[in-house]
């Protein structure tokens, strides 16, 4: 037998990085002639006992400050982001937060902590509910990418993002909340370990996704639970990419297990670590060709490393290959462009890698989340010490073996106490190594060792078991669980195109309508449906699909009419029967909805949702008992229906069943204590939360959010309390920027008159309350709003405010018509409602109205809103339709009032007209003494600002003027001390595609 020599965390010698012999205590073995085992030498672990005999103690967890500068946002755009003006980009109802500083300011942010005896981590809930650092308590080592400050470019879905520790992103990468606060929890667990909890509703879609970070007692492992789930009532696109930013320097070393590597798109297949052009990828050093983003294929192992020689530490993901079966490996690069975005996101330089982790094969691949329906998986954080590198990992045990001669080497990190454990060697299949004596093995140790006289044709395994003898980790040399070679196709992918529309078939049609779905191209798929029934009348694949989005879009009439047609061909097509009972219930037809919902809740897919609407038009007719039997169906067969067991605890506590309701409360709160319907119904029973009112003054569509539940179950009582409570102010209420305080968020008092009327009160005052508030920054976008400001305009039709959010309701669903009809009662009744003429003459231009009635709209927006930089945008989109010159159209653009507020979009486009109009000076002069920030593929200011210089020697090559011309590219490149962005150098951007046509055209002019 041999026992393992355990070494306390602290230096090795360089030669372990290497592979090569050390000199440090070990266990020999030798190879006896003739035998068919091994006989080693015994060495003794002394000291383990004792230290496994202590009682682990329990993990702290609690909540205080971080103090991290950061740095500062301006408000952020006040123009809602309509799907009809921008379709590629899916941001309504969200802000776009495009309006960064270069100003740092010092910042205490919210933090919750979690610390046992090896690691302390810190989660920042205001910033997207990062895991912003992890410490390695035995080395004192960060896993993860703790920047010295958050410093914001426009790299997120909205745009401001900063890079840092961990990000969650569901259902969009860099989602719309990844720096924002979102809700957030602790919880102190039975087993003594403790959980740091942070979730999200988006307003895009009403789906959650709910993270548990959980450190348990003794463990040196940080554990992910992820919960994503579909709250809502319809169908929705998503994915998910955890993203963890690790620091890394020019020798850090990407170990994933995989012989192949995928692009974006999956438009190729390469070779790892050593790609087709030779460049081994699995050292950061060497990415000086551009950014590296690639995905793992062809690989089913659970884990992913990037190991440090510089600090002889490392991280390690583990996640099931059945849980999260994708994985992912980004950098920067190198070369100077990578350079650039290492002080882009940083104020000390530094460097890092994200290794990422999904459910789908790549970022341009999505799915659908049926109503309901929700995914559960786990991931795993391992801090990794004195390894020189990884062959081995899962959540117990991490493991590097390498031969050298003929001697096999290895060095072992445990996560949990393994008491009794043993260690065996097997060579091929006859030949082993005796187990090892039992010893204890303890996270914090690394236990080595040097096997010599192995041979050296014949493949190792190594096996880690318990004392109970299970197999705690097992590695065999040279085996991974790949795709067999022959099976992987190299280089460039046949890319599928859809067939021209002549030549499509009703397949194609609904192929490419659900393509566009999963895109988020909901717009341009409504229009797909619609010209797939035009070609094929009598498709009910593709009737259905349009009636179903239809409903998701708001467009009630539309959607009742298609799903009516499907049920007549087909009476038990429960989809068709689910949504059509959505829109019944739209058109407040309960009855309708519920025999709709009746047939399809039978079986399937859509028995959940079904029975969550006939519950509530139990409630609703009073019929509390029947309501909760039909919520209770829900929540026997899925454990993830918070929505449905929270309103549970509502029934149960209006019908006075008091002790039931907390039964349940405390049931739901374990699954999610992140909820806000359930912290408001725990306040109801008598618990006293006074966070929970700055959490919900923080943003009124988290009051909003709670209240249509209340309302849907006809609890308008309990909905009236939450809408017309008074909420904080101050420094404990932390919003995003921009965020509009509920006492003047103008939906708030609308819901709250409708709740008021439904108890049969007077809700006029609240209405007037909210037709006097301010608009900036509404962007409403729920189903029930529709019922609201119905009601509202039907009490009132001379409400401008209504008229006007009721406008974005239906521009939001694509009906520019509409919405323009709405919006020009607003303008008539109120004509200085901000983005109001931004609205109307977009739509007039993307509707393909005439462009002087565009041009009116904007030229009348630039005196009510002359600040709003799209009226400027939109005028000179209008004037270029109308055939204006250059020099008109930058005239135009310079009468916005102020020129050091210009956003950098609009210093961009106007140095653009104004070179096309051959006022060189002043186009030049736009970037002197300017901030612009980074934007990730986007436009980049240096290659803006050379297409502006060329076009000066461009004029004059025009102009046969070839001396001149050649003078001025002499000069070009040079540093300019009023351009901050030219003093390292410019040279490299003459090479990208603009400046170098540009270039192109000079040369052939002047040879």
């Amino acid at each position: 037998m041999f026992i393992p020599t355990p070494m306390a965390a602290g230096p090795l010698p360089p030669a372990l990085l290497s592979g090569t012999e050390i000199n440090v205590q070990r266990t020999r073995r030798r190879l006896l002639p003739g035998a068919g085992i091994m006989v080693p030498a015994v060495l003794v672990l002394a000291c383990a006992g004792p230290v496994l005999a202590q009682q682990a103690s329990p993990v702290r967890a609690w909540d205080s400050t971080f103090s991290l500068p950061a740095y500062v946002e301006e408000p952020p755009n006040p123009n809602p982001p309509f799907d009809f003006f921008q379709p590629r980009r899916v941001n309504y109802p969200y802000t776009i937060r495009d309006r960064l500083t270069d100003r740092r300011e010092p910042r205490d942010w919210r933090a919750l902590y979690l610390e046992n005896e090896f690691l302390r981590c810190v989660v920042l809930p205001d910033v997207g509910g990062h895991l912003y650092s992890c410490t390695d308590k035995v080395n004192g080592q960060e896993m993860f990418y703790a920047n010295p400050s958050l410093k914001l470019t426009q790299i997120g879905y909205r745009g401001a993002w900063a890079a840092f520790g961990v990000e969650f992103n569901f259902p969009v990468s860099h989602n719309w909340m990844s720096t924002s606060p979102v809700d957030f929890a602790l919880a102190r667990n039975a087993d003594s370990s403790a959980s740091a909890w942070v979730a999200n509703i988006d307003r895009v879609t009403g789906m959650q996704w709910r993270v548990e970070l959980r450190l348990r007692p003794g463990r040196a492992v940080l554990e992910q639970h992820t919960t994503l789930y579909n709250r809502s009532d319809f169908r929705h696109r998503f994915y998910w990419w955890t993203n963890a930013a690790v620091e890394a320097w020019d020798d850090s070393r990407i170990i994933y297990p995989m012989q192949y590597t995928a692009s974006h798109g999956f438009r190729d297949i390469d070779t790892w670590p050593v790609d087709s052009r030779g460049t081994d990828n699995s050292v950061v050093g060497n990415h000086t060709f551009g950014p590296v983003s690639r995905f793992s294929h062809g690989s089913r192992e659970g884990y992913m490393a990037v190991y440090h020689p510089r600090t002889r530490s490392g991280v390690v993901h583990y996640s099931s290959p059945t849980d999260l079966p994708a994985k992912k490996i980004w950098s920067w690069g190198s070369d100077q462009n990578g350079l650039n975005w290492r002080k882009a996101l940083s104020d000390n330089e530094s460097a890092y890698v994200e290794i990422q982790a999904g459910l789908f094969r790549n970022q341009e691949t999505y799915g659908f989340l049926e109503p309901q329906e929700s995914v559960r998986f786990s991931e795993y954080w391992i801090p990794i010490r004195e390894l020189g590198g990884v062959t081995r990992a899962n959540p117990d045990a991490v493991i590097r073996v390498w031969r050298s001669l003929r001697s096999l080497h290895y060095v072992l990190n445990v996560t949990r106490p393994l008491p009794n454990a043993t260690l065996e060697l097997r060579f091929g299949a006859e030949e082993f190594l005796a187990p090892s004596a039992p010893a204890a093995l303890l996270p914090g140790t690394q236990i080595q060792g040097t096997i010599d006289g192995v041979p050296s044709d014949v493949p190792y395994t190594v096996t880690l078991r318990d004392a109970q003898g299970r197999v705690v980790l097992q590695h065999t040399e040279g085996v991974y669980d790949f795709t067999p070679a022959d099976q992987i196709q190299l280089g460039p992918r046949d890319q599928y195109r859809t067939p021209p529309a002549d030549q499509r078939t009703e397949g194609d049609w609904v192929e490419l309508g659900d393509q566009q779905e999963r895109d988020g191209l909901l717009l341009e798929a409504t229009a797909t449906y619609e010209e797939g029934l035009r070609r094929f009348p009598m498709s009910i694949a593709l009737t259905r699909a349009a009636g179903r989005l239809s409903v998701i879009l708001k467009r009630y009439d539309d959607g009742g009419r298609y799903l009516t047609a499907a049920l007549e061909r087909v009476s038990n097509d429960y989809e068709s029967s689910y949504y059509l009972g959505r829109v019944l219930e739209g058109r407040d037809d309960p009855p309708g909805a519920r025999l709709a919902w009746e047939r399809s809740q039978s079986y399937g897919t859509f028995r959940p949702a079904s029975l969550l609407g006939l519950a509530a038009i139990a409630s609703k007719d009073g019929d509390t008992g029947r309501a909760l039997e039909l919520l209770r169906q829900i929540t026997s067969v899925s454990s993830d229906a918070v929505r449905p067991g929270a309103i549970e605890v509502a029934l149960l506590r209006t019908s006075g069943r008091i002790d039931s309701a907390r039964a349940q409360l405390a049931k739901w709160n374990e699954v999610d204590p992140t909820n806000s319907f359930l912290r408001y119904e725990a306040t109801l029973l008598g618990t006293s939360d006074p966070a929970l009112w700055q959490h919900l003054a923080a943003d009124p569509e988290r009051i909003l959010e709670i209240a249509v539940d209340y309302m849907r179950f006809g609890l308008y009582q309990d909905a009236l309390a939450l809408l017309e409570r008074e909420y904080p102010s101050g420094p404990g209420v932390v919003s995003e920027p921009g965020m509009p305080h509920p006492d003047n968020y103008p939906l708030i008092g609308y819901y709250r008159a409708f709740c008021r009327e439904a108890l049969g009160q007077d809700g006029s005052s609240d209405r007037a309350h909210a037709s006097r508030s301010p608009t900036t920054y509404v962007f409403p976008n729920r189903h029930e709003t529709i019922t609201v400001l119905a009601q509202a305009l039907e009490r009132n039709p001379d409400d401008a405010t209504a008229q006007f959010l009721m406008g974005s309701l239906d521009l939001s669903a694509g009906m520019a018509d509409r919405a323009l009809a709405r919006w020009e009662e607003a303008r008539r009744r109120a004509s200085n409602i901000p983005v109001l003429h931004r609205n109307m003459g977009y739509a007039v231009l993307y509707a393909g109205g005439p462009p002087e009635r565009a041009a009116e709209l904007f030229s009348e927006g630039r005196k009510v809103d002359p600040l709003n930089d799209d009226v400027y945008f939109g005028l000179d989109q209008t004037l270029q339709r109308m055939g204006r010159s250059a020099g008109e159209r930058a005239d135009s653009l310079l009468t916005f009032p102020e020129p050091m507020l210009r956003p950098a979009r609009l210093v961009y486009h106007l140095a653009r007209v104004l070179a096309d109009a051959q006022r060189f000076d002043e186009s030049e002069a736009l970037f002197r003494m300017r901030f612009f920030p980074s934007e990730e593929g986007g436009t980049d200011v240096r290659e803006v600002y050379l297409e502006v210089v060329l076009a000066r020697p461009l004029a004059m090559a025009k102009e046969g003027r070839c001396a001149d011309v050649r003078r001025q590219l002499r000069q070009l490149g040079e540093p300019d001390s009023r351009l901050t962005f030219t003093l390292e150098g410019i040279d490299s951007l003459l090479a990208r595609e603009r400046p170098a046509e540009l270039r192109g055209q000079i040369t052939a002019l002047c040879p």
